[in-house]
């Protein structure tokens, strides 16, 4: 059980570090289409070279307009979109790798080697929120993208699974906060 803790440390904080680089890539990206850069964003990004789609999961924005140049607006709402995606996931990422870390006692806030913490407890209690975020986000920038784009420039749908996974670990936190409870009453007793 050490070694699969051991490897769910290091790949949540490998997740952590390239969601955080493609939040800030994806932020540069729009930040470069929203003053009229299109030049600058092939360096970041192959969106520009001839593909129609720009794609992240259940969140598709045309990219190129009727006369076929690049669409600026759908480049700033899609990498806006993604940023603030791969946002919420590495926080999702940073809290699997502290409640790991916690829960071994190794967090300056551990209140010892149990995974029945009040800060474990929010973090999945985070974890559930963030995973609702995100396709509510992606819900909130698709009505944008068809208010400023149009809706023929819109192909989105609404995954269901981060809505779950989210609803889960919601419903999980109650769990982990009612075994604390019990901890802590076992620990008087003694």
């Amino acid at each position: 059980m050490k070694k699969l803790d051991r490897a769910v440390i290091i790949i949540s904080r490998i997740v952590e570090v390239f969601m955080w680089v493609g939040t800030g890539m994806s932020v540069v990206i729009a930040v470069l289409a929203a003053v009229g850069k299109p030049e600058l964003i092939r360096f970041f990004t192959d969106a520009t070279s001839g593909t129609d789609l720009l794609i992240s999961g259940d969140f598709a924005l045309r990219a190129l307009d009727a006369q076929g140049r690049p669409a600026l607006s759908a480049f700033v709402i899609f990498f806006i979109t993604l940023a603030l995606t791969l946002g919420l996931m590495a926080m999702c990422a940073r809290n699997v790798h502290l409640i790991f870390k916690t829960s071994e006692g190794k967090t300056w806030f551990s209140k010892g080697e149990t995974p029945f913490q009040p800060d474990n407890i929010r973090m999945v209690r985070e974890i559930g929120i963030f995973m609702i975020a995100i396709p509510a986000v992606r819900f909130v920038m698709s009505v944008v993208a068809r208010i400023v784009l149009g809706p023929d420039m819109v192909e989105s749908s609404l995954g269901m699974e981060k809505l779950f996974v989210g609803l889960v670990a919601l419903a999980l936190s109650r769990y982990f906060a009612y075994g604390m409870q019990l901890q802590n009453d076992v620990d008087g007793l003694l």
